[in-house]
């Protein structure tokens, strides 16, 4: 694998790779009390599937924070090298994926709405398939990149950038970047399909009235804009590479990955500054709802408030 003593040609740019640790970490810190403040707090109900989305975003935080410590000088061990590397192109994938689940989870509740008893509903089973489906595309991707590793040792090595590791083949990333690009697609069809739903029916329905109508299509617009903010992205760095050689590829890699196609697009590392605040945005909009503020705010009167998602007491396996 890459020597340990290997050190990238170009210089680091220490204040940087200390912006990336620190967003990292504050994403990491933000993203805990949010998870926490939900699991804790009596007055704050959330689904399993929005529990794993964030927990998702958690995962990549610390995907990033491998080498903490060890991203200038010597190379960290291959070995060290070489786990980050999977764990960093296994991280998109399986942040959107979750994001998938946990909007097909509110895409089946809401579709309930006007079906007959028993369909639409979120059964153990369901939640089972929606809780494991991010790991396993994780894993199959971890397993893919330790392959691509061990055949080729001379690949792991730091990023141009030096603030983690990768392989240095465009291979892990374009596949990733296919992943990505495919499952947010989909998640966009049923976010605009719950939104439909929502709009067309759960108004008029004796299930969904008043502020829990409003709060679920708070949520749905949340989300909506956590999804459409990436493609938006991808968009601009297509238009910009479309010029150059695998210009579509790199802007794959783009939303993918965020580093390599960021210094071509821009040629400005400044630019990576849209991929490493992903993590804090995730627990801002997700963690500024009411009933989550509400709990932090110990001097005003605590209310008995129903969460965004927090559907008529029927099954605990229909409540988001």
């Amino acid at each position: 694998m890459a020597s340990q003593n290997q050190v990238s040609s170009s210089s680091p740019n220490i204040a940087l790779i200390a912006i990336f640790d620190f967003t990292q970490i504050f994403g990491f810190i933000l993203l805990g009390i949010v998870l926490l403040t939900a699991a804790l707090a009596t007055t704050v109900r959330r689904s399993p599937a929005w529990f794993n989305f964030l927990s998702t975003w958690v995962l990549s935080c610390i995907s990033y924070l491998v080498t903490l410590g060890q991203q200038t000088g010597e190379m960290p061990h291959s070995s060290i090298c070489l786990l980050q590397a999977m764990l960093v192109y296994a991280a998109p994938a399986v942040t959107v994926t979750a994001g998938l689940c946990f909007i097909i989870e509110m895409w089946r509740i809401v579709s309930r709405v006007g079906a007959s008893s028993g369909r639409g509903t979120v059964t153990f089973r369901d939640y089972g398939i929606l809780i494991a489906a991010p790991y396993v595309v994780h894993l199959t991707i971890c397993i893919e990149v330790l392959v691509l590793g061990l055949k080729h040792p001379k690949w792991v090595t730091r990023d141009k950038t030096y603030m983690f590791c990768h392989l240095d083949s465009a291979l892990p990333a374009y596949i990733t970047g296919t992943v990505v690009i495919c499952v947010i697609v989909i998640a966009m069809v049923f976010v605009a399909s719950t939104a439909i739903h929502i709009r067309k029916h759960m108004a008029a329905s004796r299930l969904f009235q008043g502020q829990q109508v409003a709060n679920i299509q708070k949520m749905v617009v949340r989300f909506g804009i956590f999804t459409i903010l990436p493609v938006f992205g991808l968009a601009l760095s297509v238009a910009q590479v479309s010029a150059r050689p695998r210009g579509v590829a790199d802007g794959i890699l783009t939303i993918a990955i965020g580093t390599r196609a960021w210094n071509c697009v821009f040629n400005s590392r400044s630019s990576l500054m849209f991929h490493i605040l992903v993590p804090a945005g995730a627990a801002l909009i997700f963690g500024t709802q009411s009933d989550i503020m509400r709990v932090w705010c110990f001097w005003k009167k605590p209310t008995t408030s129903k969460g965004p998602l927090d559907m008529p007491a029927r099954k605990v396996s229909e409540s988001v």
